[in-house]
């Protein structure tokens, strides 16, 4: 064979090798993706108890603003019980192996607080700013699928799903400060039917704090500080447990308010759609409260 042919194989060699890596780079490879379905744990309310809407008071900032955010607009991933992945809103999610193009597919069936379903088009509506932020773009090769396409790899991307939500995607409603239950919530309805969440600082004032919650009126709130002995001797009387947390803070739960369980590690992670309020005051157990 003569040099020149030789040249020309090789250079077709090299060429179909070449394709080839390029296009084992540009297949998709799943990543492993629990169930939702223990993220939502279904209330059990007694009877005419589930029209309850309870009080709580916490400190203004962006941890409360995180915690109201968590109960009305889901994140597209969560972490499961178990601290595995899951695709909260995903039911799949795929990445090519140089990690520049990234496949999303949308858990079906999932009711919106403003009618219809979600679809790959509104979830490509809500994430969009944050994709383009990334200097990233959106196709939407089927309709219930989006593809994000970056330049380069984007580094951290997995993590940030996780803080990637989508509006009305939750069990309550959120006007302000305050949530109402949505009926129609793909997992059934919550076990209250609202919560009326204050941060008046004047309320988190040691007697007025302390008043609250001898009389009962906060479903929960936080250990706000100095509090005088006679205020705190009241309410080591009144129907309420505490629950110091990781970040330091003591929150004060009824003994009323059954199976909320506040998350230690992120607080404002803590779900309401499983929690109700009882009929009566119950012995504190901290494994079934």
């Amino acid at each position: 064979m003569k040099p020149r042919h030789l040249w020309t194989l090789g250079g077709l060699v090299l060429l179909a090798g070449l394709l080839g890596y390029l296009k084992y780079q540009d297949t998709l490879v799943p990543i492993p993706l629990a169930s939702e379905q223990p993220l939502f744990v279904a209330a059990a309310p007694e009877f005419g108890q589930e029209g309850a809407v309870l009080e709580a008071l916490l400190p203004a900032g962006d941890k409360v603003q995180a915690f109201l955010a968590n109960q009305a607009d889901l994140a597209l991933l969560e972490t499961g019980p178990g601290g595995e992945r899951v695709g909260q809103l995903l039911s799949d999610l795929s990445v090519t192996r140089h990690g520049r193009r990234w496949r999303l597919k949308v858990r079906g069936g999932w009711r919106l607080q403003g009618g219809g379903q979600l679809d790959g088009a509104r979830l490509a509506e809500a994430i969009g700013p944050a994709v383009a932020r990334r200097g990233g773009e959106l196709r939407l090769p089927e309709p219930a699928t989006v593809e994000l396409w970056f330049p380069a790899r984007p580094m951290g991307l997995l993590a940030e799903l996780g803080q990637w939500r989508v509006p009305g995607t939750g069990p309550f409603q959120r006007r302000g400060s305050s949530l109402r239950r949505f009926d129609g919530f793909t997992h059934g309805r919550a076990g209250m039917a609202g919560l009326e969440l204050s941060t008046d600082p004047a309320l988190l004032e040691s007697r007025a704090w302390a008043q609250g919650l001898v009389t009962g009126r906060w479903a929960f709130t936080v250990f706000p500080g100095a509090i005088a002995p006679e205020d705190m001797a009241r309410v080591r009387l009144a129907p309420y447990d505490e629950l110091r947390m990781k970040d330091g803070t003591v929150w004060f739960l009824s003994r009323r308010l059954r199976r909320l369980r506040p998350n230690a590690e992120d607080w404002p992670r803590t779900r309401l759609f499983g929690a109700w309020q009882g009929a009566m005051e119950l012995p504190y157990d901290p494994l079934g409260m």
